[in-house]
Parts: structure tokens; C-alpha cells; sequence
């Protein structure tokens, strides 16, 4: 068994599905996850991020390299792995029969739990998802955001050293959002692991201890968000509404436009006060503010050009 103090470790991670045209999702990955952080993936479509959390789960086999779950490989000693994580997939489905409650509690008798156990935690994740109260109506009459709290309900029930959540707060609606990140920080508060991916940034900035953007199957970043965010040149963004040509920066080298509104990105908060100040004498609308980590992934990645 290796020994190793993360979480999560992975060592050149390659995987290509077949066909009659092959798809390289990863291309020699690696990246370690400590114990007891959250540790959120970032990236576009299509970049890897599920099939990297399908590999880490014993799901899926790679191509090539090493997966160590808690010291544990995930090939050769895929039963240990599985005792140490529970699993949030990205699309599952509920049993249309399954009220929130047998969710939580059959999974965890599954797990080996006492039923004296079993009854505690699955109470304690039902209530903190917000889904008492509908503890017993089954799933055919939830909604899909009360169905993606079921789900992760059951995770938060599982008592597992690691959990593996692919977009889990997808679909749901703010409230129930932010009640998820209340309880997924108290679990790393409490030791727990989380490796979380996700497209809605703002939760990638609220939750994440560190976080890593993968691109076309590997990681092009990854630190603490103060990193990630340090690798742009400009700090910080000032949007305008109105033409940018009372202002003469039509032909500025770092804009992005939305219709009317525009993104100006400047390299510190004196050229962007200026230009805020120049906007309004023009009778513009303008605000700044300092980059936000979805300003970053942009430039990294690609997406909205720059003109």
C-alpha cells in the first residue's frame, strides 16, 4: 500500500475512450488533494472533470497511471477505496418509489452502520439539506432540486472519510444552494475531504480551500484562490454601459462585450478609478470592482474574446 498523507493522489492520469474516433479525456493529469480540504475542479465541457471523478470513485478504469485513495489504489484494492468515499453523480436519478428518508437510511445500513447510527446521521443530513419536513413523501412527488437534496442528503449520511460531489448544487435554486455550502464547509471543518467540481463560480470562491483548472484533460492551474486569481495581469474590472468610444477605448486591448456593457480590465485600482470617473462625466454608467475567479477561468480557458 502506498503511504501517503492526501486524500487524493494522482500520478500522470490518462484516459481515452474508443471508437471509430478516439477521445483523449485526460492527458497525463496529476494533482494531489489534502486531507481534509475542498478541493474544487474547474473547467469547460468536455474537459475531463467527470471522468477524472469517475476514475477517483473506481467507476471507470484509467488508461494509464495511478489513482491512491487515501494510500488505497483504486485498481488493485477497489473494496477499501469504496469504504472511505460516497459519490454525488453528476446526472443521477432517484427511485421514483424512495422517500428522502430510505434513501439515507437503507444506503447507510448498506454502509454497516448501526441502525442507532443509521437514525442519527440520516436526521442530521435530512435536516441540514432542508428536506425534514419531506422526509417521508417519495421522490415522484419532489421537485428536481428536492430530489438533488435526497441525493446529497444520503452522501452527507454516509459518514465517508472523502466525498466526491460532480456539480451537486446544479439545478438548485439559491437558497438551497447556499444551505449546501453552509453544510459542506462544516464538513471540512470536521475533517472531512471534498473534491467538488462545479460551473457556478461563485461557489468555487466561497467554498474552496484550492482548486485546480483543467483544460483538454489537464491541469493548466491550481493553488488557493489567491493563486489562481494572481495569475491575471489585471486586478481589477470596471464595467461601463454606454459607448466605449466617448471614452476612447474602442481599440483597447482588454474588453469584453455584452451588447451595451462592456468588461474593461485594468492593472490596478488608480486606472480604474479614472476611468470610472471619466464614464460618469460622460453621463455613462460605470462601476469597479476587483477580477472575480470567473474572470480569470475566462482568459485561462478561453471563451469571450477579448477585442
Amino acid at each position: 500500500m502506498v503511504k501517503s498523507v492526501d486524500a487524493v493522489v494522482t500520478e500522470d492520469l490518462f484516459k481515452t475512450y474508443g471508437g471509430k474516433e478516439p477521445v483523449q479525456a485526460l492527458r497525463g493529469l496529476s494533482l494531489s488533494v489534502k486531507k481534509g480540504e475542498l478541493f474544487t475542479l474547474l473547467g469547460l465541457n468536455g474537459a475531463g472533470k467527470t471522468t477524472f471523478l469517475r476514475i477517483v470513485s473506481t467507476q471507470l478504469s484509467p488508461t494509464r497511471g495511478t489513482v491512491h485513495v487515501l494510500g488505497h489504489d483504486v485498481l488493485a484494492e477497489v473494496d477499501e477505496v469504496r469504504k472511505h468515499i460516497a459519490v454525488v453523480p453528476q446526472d443521477v436519478q432517484t427511485y421514483s418509489n424512495f422517500t428522502p428518508w430510505e434513501y439515507c437510511y437503507y444506503f447507510s445500513l448498506l454502509r454497516g452502520m448501526s441502525k442507532s447510527r443509521t437514525i442519527e446521521v440520516s436526521e442530521r443530513a435530512l435536516k441540514a439539506v432542508g428536506l425534514w419536513e419531506l422526509r417521508n413523501r417519495t421522490c415522484v412527488g419532489l421537485s428536481g432540486g428536492e430530489k438533488k437534496r435526497a441525493i446529497i442528503a444520503t452522501a452527507l449520511a454516509s459518514d465517508a472519510d472523502v466525498l466526491l460531489l460532480d456539480e451537486p448544487t446544479s439545478g438548485l435554486d439559491a437558497v438551497a444552494r447556499r444551505r449546501v455550502w453552509a453544510v459542506l464547509r462544516e464538513l471540512v471543518e470536521q475533517g472531512s475531504t471534498i473534491l467538488l467540481t462545479t460551473h457556478i463560480m461563485e461557489e468555487a470562491e466561497m467554498l474552496s480551500d484550492r482548486l485546480a483548472i483543467i483544460n483538454k484533460g489537464n491541469v493548466i492551474s491550481e493553488g488557493s484562490l489567491d493563486e489562481v486569481k494572481g495569475l491575471a495581469k489585471e486586478k481589477f474590472r470596471v464595467i461601463v454601459e454606454g459607448s466605449l468610444q466617448d471614452l476612447g477605448l474602442q481599440n483597447h486591448n482588454h474588453v469584453s462585450k455584452f451588447g451595451n456593457k462592456q468588461i474593461i480590465y485594468v492593472g490596478d485600482e488608480d486606472e480604474g478609478l479614472d476611468l470610472v470617473r471619466r464614464a460618469l462625466k460622460k453621463g455613462l454608467r460605470a462601476e469597479i470592482a476587483r477580477i472575480t475567479l470567473e474572470d480569470v477561468f475566462v482568459k485561462l480557458v478561453g471563451g469571450v474574446e477579448d477585442n
